[in-house]
């Protein structure tokens, strides 16, 4: 955040006005890596039979859900919502055998703490790097 108020500073010239870049850059980039983050290491699958009961691990995260098929296809969660009171006819008429459950359990922490602080510390030393061009360039 330090990196992008400086050069928020260097470029615009107005201390209220770099701080309001900042922010808004800062939460834009919390949101993008809110997004994106379970992605950034390979999730779990657990598979079972749809109408037994799944309990995740202590400590983990769930990052999706959803039906299979008998032929190995993924199905969203809510392909059988719109069948409201008959789940069952639902299931036999889309050939879902399984439902899966994605997460991250608890071991998977520390490995995704370290690539997003990866990718935070890039995104500062470009920042930092772009800084010192513009005032190197500005103050010869």
């Amino acid at each position: 955040m330090l990196a992008l108020g400086a050069l928020a500073g260097l470029l615009l010239r107005r201390t209220v006005a770099a701080m309001v870049v900042t922010v808004i850059g800062y939460g834009a980039l919390v949101v993008a890596l809110n997004t994106v983050r379970n992605g950034l290491w390979p999730s779990l699958t657990h598979t079972f039979k749809p109408f037994s009961e799944y309990r995740f691990p202590d400590g983990a995260v769930d990052t999706g859900e959803g039906w299979v098929t008998s032929s190995g296809e993924r199905l969203p969660a809510d392909a059988c919502l719109s069948w409201h009171n008959d789940l069952k006819q639902c299931l036999a008429d889309k050939d879902i055998t399984l439902r899966y459950l994605d997460y991250h359990p608890a071991s998977h922490f520390w490995p995704l703490q370290l690539v997003e602080t990866g990718i935070l510390l890039a995104l500062a030393a470009l920042a930092v790097a772009v800084a010192f061009r513009v005032l190197r360039r500005r103050h010869g």
